[in-house]
């Protein structure tokens, strides 16, 4: 089970957040530090305020509490941070797991963690600053949300499709 230290943050959201597939949106960074009292908080709330379709975000400090909650959640699609020293440890042990939907390295060397780590499906990238990292999700998202929309006009829910075309163009403009 997650130990106390892991934090969960939730947006309220006018929206389903609920993807075509039947599973729901979540995102959690996994660091050692992450928790730290009052330390990161800036950060945190930087990245929670990504997406409103991404409602709760998890904040964990093992690999322990990420294994757990992706065994223990199998209706939920996580996009996940985490440093280089839990993705060089974790990633060939989670990669597989269906309710894992991507994964983003924060760390000082991008070259170890490219040898280490070789090529993932689920690995977007590999970044040494938050806001290279910050980016790159976005763009994702964007995709991500602008894909989900086409599926939606093509089940003709253009309404839903709706919501899922504006936050993809929100994220793709800045």
């Amino acid at each position: 089970m997650a130990s106390s230290l892991a934090t969960q943050s939730s947006n309220t959201v006018n929206v389903s957040n609920v993807f075509s597939s039947g599973k729901t949106l979540e995102a959690c960074w996994l660091d050692s530090h992450i928790c730290e009292n009052g330390q990161h908080q800036q950060l945190k709330d930087h990245f929670k305020n990504t997406s409103k379709l991404i409602p709760k975000w998890h904040f964990f400090t093992t690999g322990d509490q990420l294994q757990d909650y992706l065994q223990n959640n199998p209706n939920v699609k996580l996009i996940t941070i985490m440093s280089g020293r839990f993705a060089r440890n974790l990633l060939a042990l989670i990669s597989e797991k269906e309710a894992l939907h991507s994964v983003y390295v924060l760390t000082i060397n991008i070259a170890r963690n490219r040898e280490a780590l070789g090529v993932d499906p689920k690995l977007k990238g590999i970044f040494n600053t938050e806001d290279a990292l910050y980016d790159k999700l976005r763009e994702n998202l964007a995709q991500l949300f602008w894909d989900e929309g086409t599926r939606l006009v093509a089940s003709n829910q253009d309404n839903e499709a709706r919501v899922y075309f504006d936050e993809a163009k929100r994220l793709s403009s800045r």
